[in-house]
């Protein structure tokens, strides 16, 4: 199946309502995160709990996934619409490729983070790539808090592409 480039050409520069995120900031995700990376700071522990340390700003994509369970409902917002529309055309992988973060302000524990979407631009050609043939995608991310402040924005360049298929035999 080919990708229907007039359908991708009509959701470049839309962008999605505001999608609250599932959880609250909180004292465990945090700590997870600096345990499952390794946090330099040996008293990161009872810094948070006095509230001295606020969240690192490059976990503020955690808020933006979806859940592993339960499954996504259909996709409404652009940025999933065009996901479907590479899914079905064959393009099925998905890899980060470029990542250009600014943090406008600190996120707290117990902040309540918001998100917004927008396709900033897709490749108009296929491009060859080691994981197969595909298409770069832009998408920038505006994270809010729960007063609608700004803390960060992130535009994220994605390669979609068609998976390799083991030949056997």
């Amino acid at each position: 199946m080919s990708l229907g480039q007039s359908e991708v050409a009509k959701l470049v520069g839309q962008e999605s309502g505001a999608i609250r995120a599932l959880d609250s900031v909180s004292k465990s995700d945090v700590r997870h995160w600096c345990e499952l990376l390794g946090d330099p700071d040996p008293d990161y522990h009872e810094k948070i709990k006095r509230g001295e340390k606020t969240v690192p700003p490059p976990m503020l994509l955690a808020w933006t996934m979806d859940p592993l369970w339960p499954p996504k409902e259909e996709a409404q917002e652009p940025h999933e619409k065009l996901a479907t529309i590479f899914d079905e055309a064959g393009y099925s992988g998905a890899t980060g490729i470029g990542l250009d973060q600014e943090f406008v302000r600190p996120v707290e524990i117990g902040d309540r983070l918001s998100f917004k979407v927008k396709i900033v631009d897709v490749s108009s050609a296929e491009e060859e790539t080691k994981l197969g043939k595909g298409y770069l995608v832009r998408l920038l991310y505006t994270l809010l808090n729960q007063d609608g402040d700004v803390v960060s924005t992130q535009t994220q360049t994605v390669l979609r592409y068609q998976t390799l298929t083991p030949q056997l035999g």
